[in-house]
């Protein structure tokens, strides 16, 4: 079974490789390992693809996980070496509903454990229910889990001030993520489960303004190339231009950058934003690009399709 687990690794470690080869991945990450000073402290559970629900990169976060994103000893030690070897200045305990720690029964579980290997656990001469739960730490509510773990954070902040921490919670079902503020007011997940459908139209109401936004900036890039066409000056020239052009060149060079500018200054008049927003807009019109694929001197093209990605 094993053999088949690594198998099933190895191809897709194969697969990785070929799509790097033909430029759909990259393995490229940033200089500055995380990119973000973000620690999140997470579930174990195999639905929660952090990269995935916030729309990340390797190399963005940090991400620890264990069964039920409890904050522990060993959590800590990675913490501490997170914020002192790497700045981080940021937690966030990202809890989510349906979580299996919520129906972990130790009685049984124990009955599935050799005892010789709990005894070396803890002393037998304990009671074995109060040793189980102080080992596993099950609980019984998501929600107030969630809080439990950020008041433990609020402790070591006592000693680390500069660090901020906040606690999310996710839910599997549906993929929506709901900040601390959404929830904190509620005792218990009962409590959050009978709210849901009227802090769900809170959201809702917040993705339609994101829908805005993005067909705002669309429109804003659309004149901004639609104006660039006119001069004649392609979208890469603008993000990278000439380096050191030489004396003949330069005064053209002067005169479109000037352009280019004024066409920027005036879409951005008009449509009353920021340039710093205009510039890191990043879900322009898909482009084309044709990766080449031989087999046997045959070559086969197939168009991918390349959207930048969204910045935090």
């Amino acid at each position: 079974m094993i053999e088949e687990i690594e198998k099933l690794l190895t191809e897709g470690n194969l697969e990785f490789q070929w799509k790097i080869s033909q430029g759909i991945e990259s393995i490229q990450l940033e200089d500055k390992i995380p990119r973000y000073p973000v620690l999140i402290l997470t579930c174990m559970d195999s639905r929660i693809d952090i990269h995935r629900i916030f729309q990340l990169r390797p190399g963005d976060v940090f991400i620890l996980r264990n069964a039920g994103n409890i904050y522990t000893q060993d959590m800590l030690r990675s913490i501490l070496l997170a914020i002192f070897e790497y700045n981080i200045k940021y937690i966030i305990i990202l809890g989510h509903l349906d979580c299996g720690m919520t129906k972990i029964k130790l009685i049984e579980l124990a009955k599935k454990i050799p005892h010789r290997f709990l005894s070396s656990i803890y002393d037998p001469n304990l009671d074995v229910f109060s040793e189980l739960r102080k080992f596993f730490k099950p609980f019984n509510d998501e929600l107030r889990n969630i809080k439990e773990q950020v008041e433990s954070f609020e402790k070591v902040k006592n000693f680390f001030p500069m660090i901020k921490v906040a606690g999310m919670l996710y839910d599997v079902d549906s993929g929506w993520i709901f900040e601390y503020e959404k929830f904190k007011e509620f005792v218990f997940n009962d409590n959050f489960r009978r709210h849901y459908q009227s802090i769900l139209t809170e959201k809702k109401d917040q993705f339609k303004n994101y829908l805005e936004s993005i067909e705002n900036e669309i429109t804003i890039r659309t004149k901004i190339n639609q104006n660039l066409k006119e001069l004649n000056v392609s979208e890469s020239e603008v993000e990278q231009p000439p380096i050191n052009p030489i004396d003949g060149d330069m005064e053209i060079t002067n005169k479109t950058q000037r352009s280019i500018n004024d066409t920027i200054t005036n879409v951005k008049e008009d449509q009353n934003v920021n340039l710093m927003q205009i510039n890191k807009i990043q879900f322009t019109i898909p482009k084309i690009k044709v990766p080449k694929i031989l087999f046997h001197g045959i070559k086969i093209h197939i168009p991918k399709i390349i959207t930048k990605r969204r910045e935090i």
